[in-house]
Formats: C-alpha cells, structure tokens, sequence
C-alpha cells in the first residue's frame, strides 16, 4: 500500500504545463455558446514578423519572415561582407 502512495506522489510531481489540472469549476463559466464564438479576424493583431513572406520567391510560403532571416542567420550568410578574401601576389 506505501508503495502505491508514492508512485501517485512521484507521478504527480513530474506533471508538466502541458497536462491539464482539471477541478471543475470552470465548467459553469464556460458554456457552448461562449465556445463558439469567434473573434474577427481584423481584430487579431499579429506582428509582422510573425506573417508568412508576402512574395515568396523560392522560399517556403508558410514560413515567416522571422523563420527566414534565421536561415541566413544559421548559415552565417549575415555576415559575408565582412570577410572579403584578399588575393595575395607572389
């Protein structure tokens, strides 16, 4: 019997954000009608970095212009004009 204490404890301390705690009372607050309202869609502010590339050319049209400066970020492309190869004579 002690051990089934502690495995419903240790079970209990790893819970994560992602699981849910659910007690119940909310369940009068929030009725169907709530549920299914919708919330226009001009009233939704969204940072323009956060918008898909309104002209993607080769790129990925889901992708944001956040996500693609990355890309250049992660291939260090941003920093190119910095290291100009020089020729050497001998």
């Amino acid at each position: 019997m002690n051990q089934k204490v502690l495995r419903t404890l240790s079970v209990a301390s790893i819970r994560m954000d992602s699981n849910v705690a659910r007690n119940g009372r909310l369940i009068d607050i929030v009725d169907i009608q709530w549920r299914e309202e919708k919330l226009p869609n001009e009233a939704i502010a969204v940072p323009a970095a956060e918008l898909p590339d309104p002209e993607p050319d080769n790129s990925n049209p889901q992708e944001t212009l956040r996500e693609q400066e990355q890309k250049w970020t992660d291939l260090a492309l941003n920093r190119i004009h910095r290291t100009v190869p020089t020729a050497h004579t001998s």
